[in-house]
């Protein structure tokens, strides 16, 4: 599944969710002791306004972030690049090797003469956001500020305000519901990005090996978690 289809299944959107929303609380218990957890550069960049960080460590963080998810990136690719193999050369009726339409039709190009699926690239673009063809750009925008606003908040007052109630131990847990209710709202919207990295990461990778990265509304995705 991406965020190009229209018709996203609701199974498909919760599984998403949960699984961002585990993986985060895990990152942040796994190294939130080594380096605060920082992994989304809008986490930082609103440490560096409220002068909680020098510019030179918010630099610092935002590139290690945005290596980190081409790397990531990377070894995703290695893990599913044989996916394809069943869609190259191949119509909708002769898919083989546990290939299926919805993964032929979103990483390949179907020839209209021939009616095969060719030019295949990373399956599913490695999750590379795209805005939705049923909302504006605009609307993608506000959507993500407010994704990435619920994210911070909680980051800031679950794991970094001196008050909270929630302890050290816990904020990881609030942070990763965080993100998991911002995927429950924006998969079937923008894919939901809140997070520059996750979006440049899988967006390189693809262009790499060729896929067309530059997608509908991706100034969205670099701008908007800023924002918020």
């Amino acid at each position: 599944w991406h965020s190009g289809n229209s018709n996203p299944e609701l199974g498909s959107v919760v599984g998403i969710s949960i699984a961002f929303g585990f993986g985060i609380s895990v990152l942040a218990y796994g190294i939130g002791h080594v380096s605060g957890g920082h992994i989304n550069p809008a986490v930082t960049f609103s440490f560096l306004i409220r002068g909680e960080m020098s510019l030179a460590s918010a630099i610092m963080y935002m590139l290690a972030q945005f290596f980190g998810a081409f790397i990531g990136a990377l070894f995703l690719y290695a893990s599913v690049v044989g996916l394809t193999t069943g869609c190259e050369g191949n119509s909708v009726d002769t898919i083989d090797d546990g290939a299926n339409e919805r993964l032929c039709a979103s990483s390949c190009t179907l020839d209209a003469d021939s009616g095969l699926f060719t030019d295949c690239g990373p399956p599913f673009g490695l999750g590379t956001n795209v805005v939705s063809g049923a909302i504006g750009q605009g609307s993608a925008f506000i959507a993500e500020l407010i994704g990435t606003f619920v994210l911070v908040f909680t980051v800031l007052m679950a794991a970094v305000h001196r008050s909270n109630g929630s302890g050290p131990n816990a904020a990881p847990i609030a942070i990763g519901w965080s993100v998991m209710l911002a995927h429950l709202v924006l998969v079937p919207l923008t894919g939901c990005g809140i997070n520059p990295a996750r979006t440049f990461g899988p967006a390189i990778v693809a262009l790499i090996f060729g896929a067309d990265s530059f997608v509908r509304g991706a100034w969205v995705y670099y701008t908007a978690p800023f924002a918020g």
